[in-house]
């Protein structure tokens, strides 16, 4: 599978493409609440500076954070919230304070880009523009609304679901599987439209165990495939390069399942 998986430096340096920039306090509380934590900025530095102070590691106490899963409308956000939390980690373990030099507000992420007309793909090869268009569009629906999309992913795709729940994944693995899976539906349905049929269990589990490298048959899937797995690995030290191979090797299945998932013309 693939070889972009990245080592982290005992868990506790900047993961690779995840700058530790501080911005302050305001930023870093902004962050915190788009992502869904009830703590306040000063909450936080406070459980921080008291985490540093007891020698415990980083990844014990980010996740504390959070009462539930975090959620971010899309990897940037991801990627500047952790940078913000690992930036403030290294200036408390440097033994210096949470300084405020942050701009006055948290930029609103810009529109999404509009989509293309669904069906409109001449093939099942997934373009750059896309694969970013689908996954902005996404990441800005209602909940309501992406409730429906993955209800919809559920009933005409039955036998991959089937199939992810059987597969041997890792359990920090389990819900990034399942998301990007469902994201690379979306991107396929967009492009091919009423032309995709659902994937069998049998074309999953003929592909299972070697199928073919993203990198090489949808490049700008896997380019949002290991942009995503980049931020998991930051954010959670099981997850690890065995752990993130699995996840590849799922996830590069199910894309080449639905790209052969073309209906015949009747």
């Amino acid at each position: 599978m693939s070889g972009r998986s990245r080592r982290r430096e005992g868990g506790q340096g900047a993961a690779s493409g995840l700058p530790p920039i501080y911005e302050g306090p305001e930023v870093l509380g902004a962050l915190l609440a788009r992502a869904g934590s009830t703590l306040k900025a000063e909450e936080a530095i406070a459980r921080l500076t008291a985490a540093v102070a007891a020698k415990e590691p980083r990844s014990a106490v980010i996740p504390g954070l959070f009462e539930a899963e975090p959620r971010f409308g899309s990897p940037d956000e991801a990627r500047r919230l952790y940078g913000n939390l690992f930036g403030l980690w290294a200036r408390l373990e440097a033994g210096l304070g949470a300084h405020d030099d942050a701009p006055d507000v948290v930029p609103e992420p810009p529109a999404p880009p509009p989509l293309p007309e669904r069906g409109a793909a001449g093939d099942a090869s997934l373009t750059a523009d896309l694969v970013d268009a689908v996954w902005r569009n996404l990441a800005a629906l209602p909940p309501r609304e992406l409730a429906r999309r993955r209800d919809r992913f559920t009933n005409t795709q039955a036998d991959a679901l089937a199939w992810l729940d059987d597969a041997a994944l890792p359990e920090s693995g389990v819900l990034a599987a399942a998301d990007l899976c469902f994201e690379a539906w979306a991107m396929f349905d967009q492009a091919l439209g009423d032309r995709l049929r659902g994937v069998t269990w049998k074309e999953l589990k003929a592909l299972e165990r070697e199928p073919p490298p993203l990198e090489a048959t949808q490049p700008a899937l896997a380019a949002y495939v290991a942009e995503a797995l980049d931020t998991l690995e930051a954010e959670d030290d099981r997850f690890d390069e065995a752990a993130r191979a699995q996840v590849e090797r799922v996830v590069a299945a199910v894309a080449a399942a639905l790209a052969a998932a073309l209906r015949l013309p009747s």
